[in-house]
């Protein structure tokens, strides 16, 4: 378990640690292989989830302030290197994101928990995008997408309108 000198309790222990985010992880995948409107999304993953599952959850619980699981097994992330074989555009960033907002509001996460992380998340999406789409040009390191909360909140709220997540950051 990560150690904070504020005290402040970890994201990963906000949200509930290693069975939620398990919970999370499993829903996130079951909704991208069951929901159509994740299609693009689930065509970038292979015929199965299982492997990439894994992955996700040994990372978040890293990321998210708890064991760090996926450096111990895999060694340091390298997300961007590891992601670049796949075709990764706005639309892909945008049902990863979308498709993980779903799986928030139908676990019924804290909404505080969802509003400190997705901010993160759309950030950390972004950065693994390769294509140089039109729309939006380069994609942004994620200090800068995490700097343009503006940008960003509007963008979240988008995608829950869009993909009808009903998250937190829904209207």
């Amino acid at each position: 378990m990560s150690t904070h000198t504020n005290n402040a309790p970890s994201l990963y222990e906000r949200i509930g640690g290693e069975s939620t985010i398990r919970a999370l992880v499993r829903r996130f995948y079951d909704l991208m292989d069951l929901e159509p409107k994740y299609l693009e999304l689930r065509a970038v993953h292979g015929s199965t989830l299982e492997e990439a599952g894994n992955r996700l959850y040994l990372f978040l619980s890293g990321w998210l302030g708890g064991p760090d699981l996926y450096t111990e097994q895999h060694g340091h992330p390298r997300l961007r290197s590891r992601h670049l074989p796949f075709k990764i555009g706005t639309l892909e960033r945008d049902q990863w994101v979308a498709c993980l907002m779903q799986a928030f509001a139908e676990l019924e996460i804290d909404k505080a928990v969802q509003k400190a992380m997705l901010p993160q998340i759309y950030a950390l999406a972004e950065w693994m995008r390769n294509k140089d789409d039109a729309i939006e040009g380069a994609p942004m390191p994620p200090m800068y997408a995490q700097q343009d909360t503006e940008r960003v909140t509007k963008k979240l709220e988008q995608l829950a309108q869009t993909y009808n997540t009903y998250c937190s950051y829904s209207h």
